[in-house]
């Protein structure tokens, strides 16, 4: 397969994965059981059609960015530069269920700072307020960035494959992970039952975070935010 064709098969793996895990979480809480959950909904107003529009073209851009990186990954891939395994064997299945865990825990650092830094006064204008215009986000909005913040975020593909010996389908799973979670957070509806501990990161503290208060910069967790004083309890108040 060709540059363009792997790019195309690429984009088009990302982009049928976003719509299917946005678009089931989007179709029960918002279109099938709507009438039902709105009562619990994190913020009252329901977003526009113009909204839901903007966050779905601008995380199909950054999809499109995800398909161009391929490109790079697979030249390291192809030559040896990185520490992907063939068989799960190799390393035995505990450590492949252990580096989906180490996956997630860089991330959660690299989302942390990184998202610190794009808050930046000098920065935040020109690169993050793009996904901050959606402060009632909806899943769709899980991928709603500027250009250069897809670019920022798709670092983390780099650390990892440099990083940790990891096998395919263990960076395949924590991708799949990362994009429900992302969903889940940009839901605009709370899941109690989902949150399993003091320390994960809930819809409720990102819809706050998207509301502009300078606080809760995590992505699964929030013990960077605790650690770093920016941590905001979430309160029906705000």
């Amino acid at each position: 397969m060709n540059e363009l064709g792997i790019w195309l098969v690429g984009t088009l793996f990302f982009i049928v994965r976003y719509a299917l895990i946005a678009g089931l979480f989007y179709g029960v809480f918002y279109v099938w059981r709507e009438k039902k959950f709105l009562a619990t909904k994190i913020q009252q107003k329901v977003p526009t059609r113009g909204q839901i529009n903007s966050e779905i073209l601008y995380s199909l851009s950054t999809l499109v960015i995800y398909g161009l990186g391929i490109w790079l990954f697979l030249f390291w891939i192809q030559n040896g530069k990185t520490k992907l395994y063939g068989n799960i064997g190799d390393y035995g299945v505990l450590y492949f269920l252990c580096s989906i865990v180490i996956m997630i825990v860089l991330h959660d650092t690299y989302f942390y700072w990184t998202h610190r830094l794009i808050h930046h006064r000098s920065i935040f204008k020109y690169v993050h307020l793009t996904h901050h215009r959606f402060s009632n986000p909806t899943p769709w909005a899980a991928f709603a960035f500027h250009p250069f913040e897809a670019i920022i975020s798709l670092g983390i593909i780099p650390i990892i494959l440099f990083l940790i010996p990891y096998h395919q389908w263990a960076l395949i799973i924590f991708i799949t992970f990362l994009t429900v979670y992302n969903a889940i957070i940009h839901l605009g509806y709370p899941i109690p039952y989902l949150t399993l501990s003091t320390y994960q990161n809930t819809g409720n503290d990102h819809n706050l975070h998207h509301r502009g208060v300078g606080a809760n910069y995590g992505l699964y967790f929030n013990i960077w935010d605790k650690l770093m004083g920016t941590y905001r309890k979430f309160d029906e108040d705000w």
